[in-house]
């Protein structure tokens, strides 16, 4: 199945490309991710295609080709693995990928394919939780341990939002040095939390997960594990702004769980896409260089 971002015919020489996941395996409370690559695409069409606070319009000035919606095995170990094919296939076609997921597994899929392009790769985190379990239910691939299975890829990483820990992984956590923006520290100074931001993406080539829990409840209820306390829609954007100043190579926007005749969380989720689609088009200087 086709269907377009913003409803839009793909765009001839598009710098972005949107490849839907629509992978759920090892959701553990609230089901649907599954559904939510079709339904964030399907709302995307009420979008204004313009940005006022950037005036651009990233349709035009980036441009977006979206991949054909398919059907993904049932698998973790196969489903992760088209999905790196997947991933592998856009930065091939010089594309700059998001992925729109499903749910939060489908990371390390995306990752293992930057990291052969990019060896300086690093991740970015937004998330409600850690995900740094070694298992979960007896699996070790899993939405709850995505980020300690980057970890063992030995790409450093920076957790933003986290306020759902176990006591297991805050230990390991600490004994480790794993770099963690805790939410109430947002709560507490948030400039000095984009302070701490700003240093990790100084280095390397940046990877975004957005987990869409990462935002408050009362912004983002659709999703499978809501928690209170999380990142509001001007705090999210300031985050954004300056991840689209770094040698941002990827993206991807996972976990929103549909809530039937209430699409806020979906819309949400495409008009961050569109936000930082618009933020790339004024402030990234390496999708500029790329193009000449």
């Amino acid at each position: 199945m086709k269907l377009s971002f913003l409803g839009l015919p793909d765009h001839p020489k598009a710098r972005v490309a949107l490849i839907p996941v629509p992978f759920e395996l090892t959701t553990t409370w609230l089901k649907g991710t599954k559904e939510a690559p079709f339904e964030i695409l399907k709302v995307s069409a009420q979008l204004e295609f313009f940005d006022e606070e950037t005036r651009s319009s990233p349709q035009e000035d980036l441009g977006f080709y979206t991949y054909p919606l398919e059907e993904f095995p049932l698998n973790v170990h196969k489903a992760l693995e088209k999905i790196e094919d997947l991933t592998h296939r856009a930065l091939k076609e010089k594309f700059f990928p998001i992925l729109v997921g499903g749910e939060h597994t489908i990371t390390y899929g995306a990752v293992k394919a930057l990291k052969a392009y990019y060896p300086d790769l690093k991740v970015l985190h937004l998330d409600a939780h850690l995900d740094f379990r070694k298992t979960y239910l007896e699996d070790e691939f899993n939405h709850a341990t995505v980020l300690r299975k980057i970890y063992e890829l030995s790409i450093p990483t920076l957790s933003v939002g986290i306020r759902a820990i176990s006591k297991e992984e805050f230990e390991e956590a600490e004994f480790l040095g794993l770099s963690i923006i805790y939410s109430y520290e947002i709560y507490n100074s948030f400039e000095r939390v984009l302070k701490k931001i700003e240093e990790f993406l100084k280095e390397g080539s940046i990877y975004l997960t957005l987990d869409m829990d990462v935002l408050d409840p009362s912004l983002a209820p659709g999703v499978g594990t809501p928690e209170p306390g999380g990142l509001l829609w001007f705090q999210i954007l300031e985050i954004l702004k300056r991840v689209s100043q770094a040698k941002i190579v990827g993206l991807d926007i996972v976990e929103t769980r549909p809530i039937s005749g209430y699409p806020f969380t979906e819309f949400l989720a495409a008009k961050i896409i569109y936000k930082f689609s618009a933020y790339l088009t004024v402030y990234n200087k390496w999708i500029k260089k790329s193009e000449s």
